[in-house]
């Protein structure tokens, strides 16, 4: 299991950030992608394969006026 955005989440072990992404947003160019703390380059997500209690954060950027 993983940390995602604070709540546990199952079945993501072994899966890269950059598949995490595709199935949780649909907005993958405006999310930045935290792994344990740090931040993740966008050419970093296709090859960081997630483990067992790792915490991720995925932040989007909204705009408006």
């Amino acid at each position: 299991m993983i940390i995602l955005n604070g709540e546990q989440t199952a079945n993501m072990a072994g899966k890269t950030l950059a598949e995490l992404l595709q199935e949780k947003t649909d907005m993958m160019q405006n999310v930045v992608v935290e792994l344990n703390g740090k931040i993740m380059h966008r050419e970093e997500l296709a090859n960081q394969t997630l483990s067992e209690n790792d915490h991720v954060e995925l932040i989007s950027f909204v705009g408006g006026g």
